[in-house]
Parts: structure tokens; sequence; C-alpha cells
């Protein structure tokens, strides 16, 4: 068992999930990429490992580890949901040309506030900051 494999186990054990190859090769997989993975980017990846893992399997994998809070997920520009393996405190770069996703953090923006008018009739579950940009390769191509 490699290093990696043996965290995996461990970060589902912790959280009390059961622990199956294929459930760690999924969560193997959202942290292989080193970027955010939708979900048929992780079935892709997954089944060439497991060939008989169904979409299905990988889409509700996915679900229980986000509410067991193993995983977390961005949603932006009504793109598909993406998979994030940093469950810590951070904030997103997003490239609105190729969609990459890259984490920063920065205590300022841990601190912000939502006016006490707009939080009237909503109750916050997270406070997250996305930028929107262009990449450094995207204007790099686009100068080319």
């Amino acid at each position: 068992m490699s290093k990696k494999t043996g965290r995996a186990e461990m970060i589902l054990r912790e959280q009390g999930a059961r622990v199956t190859p294929q459930r760690v090769a999924i969560l193997m997989a959202v942290a292989a990429t080193g970027d955010h993975p939708d979900a048929d980017s992780v079935y892709r990846h997954v089944s060439r490992e497991y060939p008989h893992i169904s979409r299905d399997t990988v889409y509700r994998t996915l679900s229980m580890m986000e509410e067991k809070k193993i995983i977390g997920s961005v949603l932006f520009g009504g793109a598909s949901k993406r998979y994030d393996p940093n469950t810590r405190k951070h904030h997103h770069l997003i490239c609105l040309r190729c969609r990459r996703i890259n984490d920063f953090s920065a205590k300022k923006f841990d601190r912000l506030e939502v006016p006490s008018s707009a939080m009237e009739r909503f109750t916050a579950v997270r406070t997250t900051v996305h930028v929107e940009g262009i990449c450094d390769e995207c204007q790099d191509r686009n100068r080319a």
C-alpha cells in the first residue's frame, strides 16, 4: 500500500465512511489532478483502474464525501460542480477561458463579514471568495 493510499483510507475512516478500493480510488482521483475535477473527469480517471465502476457510483460517492466534508466543491457561472480536495478555508481564482481553478489563502478575505441587511432571510453556510479573470497561460495564448 502506498503512502497516498494509506492516507486516503485514513481520511475515509476518520470521517466514518466505509473504506473500499473504489472509494479510495475516487478520493485519490480528486486529489491527483492538482485541479478541481468535475464528476466526469473523476469517473474517467477511476474507470481506468476499475473499468466496471458505474458513473452513478462515482457521483454518489462524491456526494457522500462532500456530505462528510472529506472533499469540498466549487460551483460558478453555470458550469458543472467541481470537486476540491482542499477542505481548509481558502478562496479561488477562476479562469473564465479555460475554467482552471487555483486555490489561494488570504486572511483579509477570511474575515469578510456579510452585512446584516443581506442576511435577514438567509443563513450563510460558508463564505468564500471567487476571483474571476484570465490565467497567465490563456493570456500567453492570446499574445502568440
